[in-house]
């Protein structure tokens, strides 16, 4: 049977926990992550008060993290241990000079807390991410159908995601006075839109999408001259339900706000790969779309520089990392000067 929670624990939990979120700035999202990784180690430790802490305790749970299984079944992911990990090495340093601690935990400990630098590796290394090419997504666009109102909306979703790999989040938040069809640019203002880190991001259209820019200008002609909407509207309108007393709830028009989550676009960007028969890409697929084609098409630094702000990277190098990885046909090319049809 497990233990009760330890109050002195949880009282030291939730003083960590405003540290780091006011202190730290962390995000509601990252900080959840943070307080299951240390009730995780509690509940292990099972609920020993954490001035009895100890170096032995750090070795024994990256141990019981090596032998831990997923809810799959499998072996916990080398990137999820060391998560868990940094957390528990953040906590026991914030730890070691707290009142009361200072004698007991010294700020070494936490060094405890660190992967193998074998398994550090195998974390850090970048995973190749799914995404379409140019030409798949502009297969699936061109399918998209755009006789109803509600068929324009979906295919102007997928042609925004198209020409800027916007955050999903950031997406369903944008309003109409944001997208400027003329400089063929997009402000998200942190202020009304939902950018990840609350970053202002300026963001230009990618060459090559006619189709797309086309799609996109259709959507916003029909708010302005049919819905009547004004630019302060948000750009994609929510789907308006009415109930009937024989058939239930059917969609009627628009509602004159903006989606409550993002499921409805990852609903329109998987219908619209599968009706083109395509893979199944999500709409984070695009940014890796992006990245990919800059690399492989950038002509100069200064180019790819500006591709990676115009994903909202403030550092080339998470472009790098996380999304331009090169293909291992590519990779041939570039070093031998040869395509791997020769």
């Amino acid at each position: 049977m497990a233990k009760r929670p330890n109050e002195k624990n949880e009282r030291i939990k939730r003083h960590f926990l405003e540290y780091r979120k006011y202190a730290r700035q962390l995000s509601e999202k990252s900080l959840d992550r943070e307080i299951a990784a240390l009730e995780r180690f509690d509940v292990w430790n099972g609920r020993r008060g954490f001035a009895h802490f100890h170096i032995e305790q750090a070795m024994g749970f990256r141990t019981h993290l090596e032998q831990a299984k997923s809810v799959a079944g499998r072996p916990l992911a080398k990137s999820t241990m060391r998560a868990i990990l940094a957390t528990l090495r953040e906590f026991i340093l914030w730890l070691s000079q707290q009142e009361g601690f200072r004698s007991r935990i010294k700020p070494a400990d936490a060094d405890y807390f660190n992967l193998s630098r074998r398994d550090e590796a195998e974390a850090r290394a970048a995973q190749a991410r799914p995404a379409p090419s140019v030409n798949q997504a502009k297969r699936a666009l061109d399918l998209m159908p755009s006789k109803t109102p509600r068929e324009l909306r979906d295919k102007a979703v997928f042609a925004l995601l198209c020409l800027t790999g916007v955050r999903v989040a950031a997406l369903v938040s944008l309003r109409i006075k944001h997208i400027n069809l003329t400089e063929k640019s997009v402000t998200q203002n942190p202020r009304e839109v939902a950018t990840k880190f609350g970053k202002s991001i300026d963001t230009f259209f990618a060459q090559s999408f006619e189709g797309a820019e086309a799609a996109l200008a259709a959507w916003i002609t029909y708010l302005d001259e049919v819905e009547f909407y004004g630019p302060d509207d948000p750009l994609f309108p929510a789907t308006n339900l009415v109930a009937h007393s024989n058939t239930g709830f059917a969609a009627q028009g628009f509602k004159r706000c903006p989606w409550k989550s993002t499921e409805p676009v990852r609903k329109i960007v998987r219908g619209a790969f599968e009706h083109a028969g395509l893979p199944n890409y999500g709409p984070h697929a695009f940014r890796h779309m992006l990245a990919r084609h800059a690399v492989n098409t950038s002509t100069s630094v200064a180019e790819f520089v500006a591709n990676s702000q115009n994903l909202g990277h403030s550092d080339v190098l998470t472009t790098l990392r996380s999304y331009g990885q090169i293909s291992r046909e590519r990779q041939r090319e570039l070093v031998t000067g040869k395509s791997s049809e020769e």
